[in-house]
């Protein structure tokens, strides 16, 4: 007989309270509990804290983390496989069955089945697991980190989306509307914390699985951190522990607990929610005490929690959490949380005063430098003037391949030319640049590339406005914070900030954008307040519902252009490109410079925009 057969009572009684009814989806919950329990100590144990539609969801989200993790673990020896070829190829039928079953909306594995359920239930995208899954694949043939910053910006990109998206789960039943990374606009170093928290899990993490990986020939740890401990990682696969070891251990512990002080959980919780948060982050600080005792036993095994002062810290948390799900009942609230970003009036946008304080202290301006080549920007007669042209940046990765490169210098010369482009478009007096800079479907991409994406991105705005001669662009950001590392997102937040009071050219970077996403997201927030009762529906226009997108008074594109050969807008601005003329180039966004952005504005210049009634007449062609 299968061992899910027959439920106990108790956990029936849980299924059925949550409306799940069919045995194989049943299966696949029981599947994923049994995980989170052999594996995850802590976790099973603060899932018992949660109402019970939570709790499934954790479990599902974890159970699935284990399966697919278990597939990167299993030895290759079994079937006589190169080294990593077997997983590898066993990971990637994994992935592809997901991706098969997210088009089909079920599933024949009973995890799963049970992952699509949570997902589907809680309307979570997924898109985020392809971050997870990069990571596997990475970890099929292990990985290695040369310093901390490369460590850290490693788990913001692959690690992060996983563990925010469970906790903003979290944050929406308990009532939040907003995702845990977005909460810097009440909380400005919000995003920092969540991403410290992350970061002081995975270093523990990293401890208490030290054996494992050893078996695997992988240390977890940076390589910087060893250099300074004296510790040599031939020694550890080894397993020889020497006083530097233990030293080292004792530090890590120290670094790790000191990222916990600095969390910071939201101030409105259900307290049910609150409790488990809570009791998570001391059973990590209890485990930290534990294996610093010990550091040697790292080398040989996974330490288990000491089960007094485990139970001294649960007991409590289980009668707290058990009266405040009966005073507070758990109303299971799925749907998307609110994605809407800040409006330039929020405070974590800057106040006015501190805009004018900047703007009293920075550098005056300078003029755009002219091209190697010599050539001028062509006369364009004022009428015929797009105002607003948007780019796709398309081309870099192609670039790099066809010169033997790898993907990532496609990015650092695609970044040369957008300041080639900006320059340009001063020199001709365009009003408004919008650029496509990462998309939200640019998370697929691999983890590497990624890295590049996000170490381009700030580094680019700050030539922009850094310096003794920033030029006379004012930037603004339109896109999702979710699962940006925070330094990108104050990268983004300070370029804002410190280009306020610019008046040349307006730079929109549209960055962890996608344009359905920014439309589904401000019809939330426009339903949010016709329920509240603060807009009346039969009211509502095209120029109301445009007031809760991104970027409120980013004016309609005349011109959208694209590199790289490829004739699609790809997810692109579709509400403010609804009549922008289009225009298509094969050079690869590398090789763009500021002339190719004066011939596009050129042909606009010749074409004719009717927009539903009579032409107007082409502008003459210059003299």
């Amino acid at each position: 007989m299968s061992p899910f057969a027959v439920l106990p009572a108790r956990r029936g009684s849980l299924y059925r309270g949550c409306g799940i009814h069919d045995p194989a989806l049943r299966r696949g919950y029981e599947t994923c509990r049994r995980g989170i329990r052999s594996t995850g100590e802590i976790e099973y144990a603060v899932s018992l804290l949660l109402p019970a539609p939570l709790r499934l969801a954790v479990w599902a989200l974890y159970g699935a983390l284990r399966a697919v993790d278990d597939l990167v673990d299993t030895a290759d020896t079994q079937t006589g496989e190169a080294v990593g070829a077997g997983r590898a190829e066993r990971l990637e039928g994994w992935i592809a069955a997901f991706d098969a079953d997210l088009r089909e909306g079920t599933s024949s594995d009973p995890v799963r089945l049970a992952l699509l359920d949570t997902m589907l239930t809680w309307n979570l995208p997924p898109e985020f697991l392809h971050t997870l899954f990069e990571e596997l694949r990475q970890d099929v043939h292990g990985r290695h980190f040369a310093t901390w910053q490369e460590w850290r910006r490693y788990n913001s990109l692959v690690n992060t989306p996983f563990v925010l998206r469970t906790v903003s789960l979290l944050l929406r039943a308990a009532g939040l509307s907003t995702e845990p990374e977005a909460l810097g606009a009440a909380l400005p170093d919000a995003a920092a914390a969540w991403q410290t928290a992350v970061d002081a899990v995975y270093l523990t993490d990293a401890l208490v699985d030290l054996a494992e990986d050893l078996d695997r020939g992988h240390v977890p740890l940076p390589q910087e951190a060893l250099d300074e401990a004296g510790v040599r990682p031939a020694d550890l696969l080894d397993r020889r522990s020497t006083p530097a070891f233990e030293r080292l251990v004792r530090d890590m512990a120290d670094r790790a607990r000191a990222w916990f002080d600095r969390t910071l959980l939201p101030p409105v919780l259900h307290p049910a929610v609150g409790i488990a948060l809570g009791t998570y982050t001391n059973l990590y600080r209890l485990r930290l005490t534990s294996l610093a005792r010990h550091p040697a036993a790292l080398l040989h095994h996974r330490p288990a929690l000491p089960r007094p002062a485990r139970m001294r810290l649960l007991a409590p948390a289980r009668a707290r959490a058990a009266l405040a799900c009966s005073l507070y009942p758990f109303t299971l609230t799925a749907g998307p949380a609110a994605a809407s970003l800040p409006s330039p009036s929020d405070p974590v946008r800057g106040l006015a005063a501190e805009v004018k304080a900047r703007a009293a202290q920075r550098p005056p301006v300078t003029a755009p430098t002219p091209h190697p080549s010599g050539a001028r920007p062509p006369k364009v007669p004022a009428p015929a003037m797009p105002r607003h042209v948007a780019i796709v940046m398309d081309g870099n990765g192609r670039w790099a391949t066809a010169r033997g490169l790898p993907r990532t210098e496609g990015h650092r010369a695609g970044a040369d030319a957008l300041i080639d482009i900006v320059h340009g478009a001063l020199e001709i007096g365009l009003k408004y640049l919008t650029v496509y800079g990462f998309s939200t479907e640019n998370w697929k991409r691999p983890a590497a590339e990624l890295q590049s994406l996000m170490y381009e991105i700030p580094q680019v705005l700050n030539r922009l406005h850094d310096g003794s001669q920033p030029l006379d662009v004012r930037v603004r950001w339109s896109g999702q914070s979710s699962r940006l590392p925070a330094d990108v997102i104050d990268t983004l937040l300070e370029a804002e900030r410190a280009t306020s009071d610019c008046t040349g050219l307006t730079l929109t970077a549209c960055v962890n954008y996608g344009g359905r996403s920014e439309i589904t997201a401000a019809a939330a927030q426009l339903a949010r307040e016709a329920v509240a009762g603060h807009v009346d529906p039969a009211s509502i226009s095209e120029y109301a519902f445009a007031r809760y997108l991104h970027v409120p008074d980013l004016p309609d594109v005349d011109l959208l252009l694209r590199t790289g050969g490829d004739q699609r807008t790809s997810n692109f601005l579709p509400w403010q490109a609804t009549y922008a003329e289009l225009l298509f180039l094969d050079t690869f966004w590398p090789e763009t410079d500021r002339r190719d952005l004066w011939r596009a504005i050129e042909q606009y210049a010749h074409r004719t925009r009717r927009y539903g009634t009579i032409p107007r007449p082409p502008s003459p062609a210059p003299a």
